[in-house]
């Protein structure tokens, strides 16, 4: 199996609303070895207080990728991880810095590390796109955590983790190998179809009931192979 390296892992910044705060998780990112930025539905531009706040990584917040959808972000990624104040959601409990630096390290493809917006972090839909979540163990009585702070922690573990990870022989086949955001977008879609096809609804609103369709799929991590089985039983079934 290969060993995600440095280059691989990207953090996404969604939803941010300070130009100082892109900077300053720029300069997190980098004291660790990671450089790849991604800059998703921003609610500010980059500007002057950014470089000020990257220092000697305004390298960093000037490669960054833009894009205005997490999915685009997320479309080339086997493993999404989402930051998130709850230790729980909807049945899935998240993972500890450290535990998600150690599943990073062995992941065989593409990594997105996503963290919300200051106020409010990620929404359930944006929360739904990853395949684990990770939560900081704050202090309860005042768990205010800023987003570059948040950053360099994330960055400071997955770099112990990734050091500590000795490297595998072998490769993993495509086939084998999980299935990346826009993949899993393909089987999200045909699992939609057949919901509104058959008119089945459990009991609830259709978003909840394909969101926790999502959450069932992103906590099986299913590969590249498992997926195209299912997207085609699942064609094969409408036709």
């Amino acid at each position: 199996m290969t060993v995600v390296t440095a280059g691989s892992v990207r953090f996404g910044l969604v939803g941010t609303s300070h130009p100082g705060n892109i900077g300053a998780a720029a300069r997190a990112m980098k004291t660790m070895g990671f450089t790849a930025l991604d800059l998703v539905a921003a609610e500010c531009a980059v500007d002057e207080q950014s470089t000020a706040m990257a220092a000697g990584a305004a390298d960093v917040v000037a490669s960054a990728r833009v894009v205005t959808d997490l999915t685009q972000a997320v479309a080339d990624s086997t493993l999404v991880l989402g930051l998130t104040a709850r230790t729980r959601r909807d049945g899935v409990p998240a993972l500890s810095p450290a535990e998600a630096g150690a599943l990073v390290a062995a992941e065989p493809g593409p990594v997105s590390i996503l963290f919300g917006r200051e106020r409010t972090g990620l929404t359930n839909d944006e929360l739904a796109c990853c395949q684990r979540l990770v939560h900081i163990p704050a202090n309860p009585d005042y768990p205010s955590l800023n987003l570059a702070a948040a950053v360099q922690i994330m960055a400071y573990e997955l770099r112990g983790a990734m050091l500590r990870e000795s490297s595998a022989e072998g490769t993993a086949s495509p086939e084998a190998l999980p299935a990346s955001g826009a993949h899993l977008e393909g089987l999200h879609a045909e699992l939609a179809a057949l919901v509104d096809w058959t008119g089945y609804s459990a009991n609830q609103p259709r978003t909840v009931l394909l969101r926790r369709l999502r959450n069932f799929v992103n906590r099986s991590r299913p590969s590249v192979d498992e997926v195209n089985l299912l997207r085609g039983l699942l064609k094969r079934t409408r036709r």
